[in-house]
């Protein structure tokens, strides 16, 4: 019965899911994250978000398509910014050495908001309700096992109105 479910039998599991690394740059994540996209019947289907890994492998954060999107509102400052006055480039600190945007300044942290394999759906659903979130790791013990996404979560929730 749909009620009774755990995350475990409805999170998408890490293997996955499109993954890149916080010393990544913006093109990179997007090669990555485009890799995981496909069109059917002029449809667009694919992944929203990529999780964000250090260099010890450890889930850091979880880089979202609006995330990216501010990534191309800032190169655009930035690019106004070199044609016109180049020392408002003093005022952005979003840049690196070479002045490429890396994943690490548009992810979104993972602030130890997470659900373990046994949750229920509903504590899933009340976590992403109360902290505004779209995408919640599923962990198993210390381990990374997958993630729930809204439309999960939805299906779920139809399941029992039907």
């Amino acid at each position: 019965m749909p009620y009774r479910q755990t995350v475990e039998n409805i999170m998408v599991p890490v293997h996955d899911f499109p993954v890149v690394e916080e010393d990544d740059v913006v093109a990179e994540a997007v090669r990555v994250m485009r890799q995981f996209f496909h069109q059917r019947d002029g449809t667009w289907y694919g992944f929203q978000a990529a999780l964000v890994l250090d260099r010890r492998e450890h889930l850091v954060g979880v880089l979202t398509l609006r995330g990216l999107l501010r990534a191309f509102q800032l190169q655009a400052i930035q690019d106004h910014l070199l044609k016109s006055d180049a020392t408002g480039l003093f005022f952005l600190r979003k840049f690196n050495d070479n002045l490429e945007i890396v994943v690490r300044d548009i992810m979104r942290p993972i602030n130890l908001i997470t659900v373990s394999v046994g949750s229920s759906v509903f504590e899933a659903l009340r976590k992403m309700v109360k902290y505004k979130i779209n995408l919640l790791p599923v962990m198993d013990g210390s381990r990374l096992a997958g993630m729930v996404r809204t439309i999960d979560v939805f299906w779920v929730i139809g399941e029992l109105l039907d």
